[in-house]
């Protein structure tokens, strides 16, 4: 019987489809070697890799990593979900606390603190393997129920 912890086996489910696509369809995320390391009820950890492609100045590129921080961390709103439905980023602020260096291993991590109405707020960090620092730290708002515009709507 599942406990009021457990993440829905269907949301389950389609975290390992979505984990599978973006490790594998995903130029991007298949070059993190992306790794997970815990997936909880709105809490989500992720080791990746940061490859010197994405590296300007031997630092690998701010968007890049709100880019990381962003998917994972709608990522982590499935796993608060009871059941499956679209999310959207409504607000992203990433602060970037140090560089990150060009072919290093790190660890991302988010926990979704509250959903209110519609709405989840979730926190997230990219650290050093052994959370010895914070290279950036994010807070973001996503959209539960989102839908797509109709054909020919302007809106």
């Amino acid at each position: 019987m599942a406990g009021k912890d457990d993440i829905n086996p269907a949301v389950g489910g389609m975290l390992r489809a979505a984990r599978e696509m973006l490790s594998h369809e995903h130029s991007v995320f298949r070059a993190l070697n992306l790794e997970p390391l815990m997936l909880g009820v709105g809490r989500s950890r992720f080791a990746l890799d940061l490859p010197a492609d994405f590296a300007s100045g031997g630092s690998i590129h701010s968007g890049m990593l709100s880019m990381v921080l962003d998917s994972i961390m709608g990522m982590t709103v499935f796993t608060a979900l009871k059941e499956i439905k679209p999310i959207a980023t409504i607000n992203l602020k990433t602060d970037y606390l140090r560089a990150a260096p060009a072919g290093g291993r790190v660890v991302c991590h988010a926990a979704c603190h509250a959903m209110r109405d519609d709405v989840a707020y979730v926190r997230g960090a990219i650290a050093a393997p052994d959370d010895a620092y914070e290279i950036a730290v994010a807070i973001g708002a996503f959209m539960i129920g989102t839908r797509a515009r109709e054909k020919g709507s302007r809106l």
